[in-house]
């Protein structure tokens, strides 16, 4: 099922401001990527530059042993295949995925990627940049909500069994402290990414929270009411980020060359595939470098 916010009755209106900052959602028609920005989905940004950055390792030589024998499965979470072959022609014992994520932090400043929530006041968000989920104010924000002549059942005792059966302060799973963004922010928008509900209902433990106290049926109708799908772009610093998150797509990213290379397929950037990261520190607004509204969303729930 696809959403469509302009027709949808439950919508109501934006506060007004930072319509000077609003993107065009066709990525092709929007100001050119400085150049020490990473874009991940935008390859042909990329691909020369980074096979030149690791030039000195990745050699003709590493090249053409990979092409005379190419492993069974060329894969990104393990780079087994690409260090043993590098040891075998070049005689450096390198774990490839570490190196290329120091050299893309040592070349970029900066990692594009996109936040997608429901607002109804954007001015929170380029004022007070994007924030990580503090349980807290969610839960003061599912007050609001759903504790309303609407909804007379919903008591601060129903809301506290919500959040002890939701647990998400619990450091092993819970999302307390996190910020959440993705570096295709298609997938955050199309049937195939499957993330769709972040951008109609807002934040996931505000839905959890609100599905528990008023039932799935009327928590959607409630946050569908709050603004307009809304997709923060944004150019996260490098510095920012966690060593292993970077190390992660440095693996997509030689998958994606050395499947290339061969002139096999790679899923990386395929329909479906994930390129979500998070950040244990909140995004200052100066990083935010604009946002849209998409007009329509597959929703996933």
């Amino acid at each position: 099922m696809h959403y469509q916010w302009a027709d949808c009755c439950y919508t109501r209106e934006m506060k007004s401001g930072y319509g000077d900052r609003e993107l065009p959602e066709d990525i092709s028609r929007r100001p050119r990527i400085l150049d020490d920005v990473f874009c991940f989905p935008d390859v042909d940004s990329w691909r020369d530059r980074v096979w030149a950055l690791l030039g000195d390792i990745l050699t003709d030589s590493v090249k053409r042993a990979f092409k005379r024998n190419p492993p069974d499965y060329v894969v990104s979470d393990d780079l087994t295949w690409l260090n043993e072959i590098v040891f075998a022609v070049e005689g450096r014992d390198l774990e490839m995925k570490s190196v290329t994520a120091q050299r893309l932090s040592q070349e970029y400043r900066a990692f594009r990627a996109g936040h997608a929530t429901r607002t109804n006041d954007l001015a929170q968000f380029y004022e007070g940049g994007l924030r990580c989920l503090r349980a807290d104010e969610a839960e003061d924000r599912a007050r609001a909500l759903f504790m309303t002549s609407d909804f007379p059942w919903v008591t601060e005792e129903n809301l506290e069994a919500a959040v002890a059966d939701i647990n998400a302060r619990n450091s092993s799973g819970g999302r307390e402290g996190r910020l959440y963004l993705c570096a295709d922010e298609s997938s955050l928008i199309t049937r195939l990414g499957g993330s769709g509900h972040y951008l109609i209902y807002g934040g996931e433990y505000l839905y959890c929270l609100g599905m528990r106290l008023v039932g799935a049926f009327e928590a959607k109708k409630v946050l569908k009411s709050v603004g307009r799908p809304t997709m923060f772009v944004c150019d996260i610093p490098i510095k920012l980020m966690r060593e292993s998150t970077l190390e992660e797509f440095a693996g997509s990213i030689l998958e994606f060359l050395f499947c290339e290379f061969l002139g096999e397929q790679s899923y990386v950037l395929g329909p479906g595939a994930g390129s979500a990261l998070s950040l244990t520190v909140d995004l200052p607004p100066e990083h935010i470098v604009g946002h849209y509204h998409p007009a329509r969303i597959f929703d996933p729930l």
